[in-house]
């Protein structure tokens, strides 16, 4: 069971447009916020999100033998919720979130529990395309998060919501909120390393979208060391990491940008099935580069795979790896 953690490994689709800045942006930012998932009453144990979904139903059809407490149970819908989200099942992720909030509202306790829920609610929302409503979780959360007055709590809530303005393009605020969120995590000595390399990118994409691109580029390259130090370099954040470097070089012509983003592709092959969004997306960046640059027929045999990727869905439902489950629990 994960920790109250907010880690390097999220994975956000966004329609294709630039808005490409925005697009991208959002979704690779995939280093940042993913679901948060809530302690309930058991051990700690490392299962695949399917068989998590069983314990925690089980767990939850029981409770009342089990004597379980509103607040366990709407724990338990509120991992159920992000173990859907693991396996890209939106539809029975957003009934679960919905299920926990219910029960989580009205419990003076568990505002802690509340916030973090209506937050990840707010990242499936992003990963859905519904912008309008990621930004309403996200800043009904922040504001719960604020109240309870825990600095690195508020501190992540506002780079979720840094993700939700860049997602509809409202670069210059997610700049603020994505600076709030760094400078914060910086200062607390109880932010992680995933806290920091999470902030930094938030705030190189939000930078490169503001056409601040040296703060772009140092806080990639920034977000890079700390992803080195941290995990292993074929890990799904080291793919994410050489991604979103590539981008920032891309953006301030550094001549290694295809070099990174070619690294970033090569790992996120190994870690997602093809019709992820976030490997689709990461497709986009890469085939944008290659056609700016001249390369057009490697530009079109990404395009070409795009495309039968398209006419098979981009619907994940059935994918068997769950990005989630490659960080530490």
């Amino acid at each position: 069971m994960a920790r109250y953690t907010v880690s390097l490994l999220s994975v956000r689709r966004q329609r294709r447009s630039w808005a490409l800045s925005a697009a991208f942006a959002l979704l690779l930012t995939a280093v940042c916020y993913p679901p948060v998932r809530l302690k309930a009453e058991q051990p700690d144990q490392p299962t695949i999100p399917a068989t998590h979904i069983a314990q925690n139903q089980q767990l939850i059809a029981n409770a009342s033998q089990l004597q379980l407490t509103p607040k366990q149970v709407g724990g338990l819908w509120s991992q159920v919720g992000s173990d859907y989200q693991d396996l890209a099942d939106f539809d029975k992720s957003e009934d679960a979130y919905n299920r926990a909030l219910r029960i989580l509202e009205s419990i003076e306790s568990a505002r802690d529990a509340y916030a973090i829920t209506l937050g990840n609610l707010g990242s499936l929302y992003a990963m859905t395309g519904r912008y309008d409503a990621a930004l309403n979780c996200h800043k009904r959360s922040l504001a719960v998060l604020e109240q309870l007055g825990d600095p690195l709590m508020t501190a992540r809530g506002e780079g979720h919501l840094a993700d939700a303005y860049l997602a509809m393009g409202k670069n210059k605020e997610a700049a603020r909120y994505s600076l709030m969120a760094l400078d914060s995590a910086m200062k607390l000595p109880q932010s992680t390393n995933d806290d920091k390399g999470s902030m930094l990118l938030t705030y190189a994409y939000a930078s490169c979208m503001t056409s601040h691109f040296d703060d772009c580029l140092r806080a990639a390259r920034e977000a890079m060391e700390i992803v080195r130090t941290t995990f292993a370099p074929d890990s799904f954040p080291a793919g994410q990491a050489n991604v979103a470097l590539g981008f920032a070089e891309s953006r301030t012509g550094v001549d290694t940008a295809e070099q990174h983003l070619r690294e970033g592709v090569r790992v996120l092959r190994m870690q997602l099935p093809p019709t992820h969004p976030l490997m689709v997306h990461a497709l986009d960046l890469y085939r944008d580069y290659l056609a700016k640059n001249h390369r057009d027929a490697e530009a079109k045999q990404i395009a070409e795979e795009q495309k039968a990727i398209f006419e098979h869905g981009r619907d994940c439902a059935n994918c068997t790896v769950s990005v989630y489950g490659l960080r530490g629990r």
